[in-house]
């Protein structure tokens, strides 16, 4: 399940646990997954790109 469609449906859920306090545990459940599936994709992420800098380029070019 993708990013956007926890985060459609927790909000979904939220909605619906302000009218009906039983369906707060699902709202948590499906935030939790969310977390979950946000800090997942930021440890994947690599953190430095050397390739990205300008510095690297002009650095390049002296040589």
């Amino acid at each position: 399940m993708s990013i956007r469609q926890l985060q459609d449906i927790t909000a979904e859920l939220k909605e619906e646990a302000k009218r009906d306090p039983a369906r707060d545990a699902e709202y948590r459940v499906a935030y939790k997954a969310l977390q979950d599936k946000i800090r997942e994709k930021d440890r994947n992420r690599p953190k430095c790109i050397p390739q990205r800098f300008e510095h690297d380029l002009d650095v390049a070019e002296e040589f």
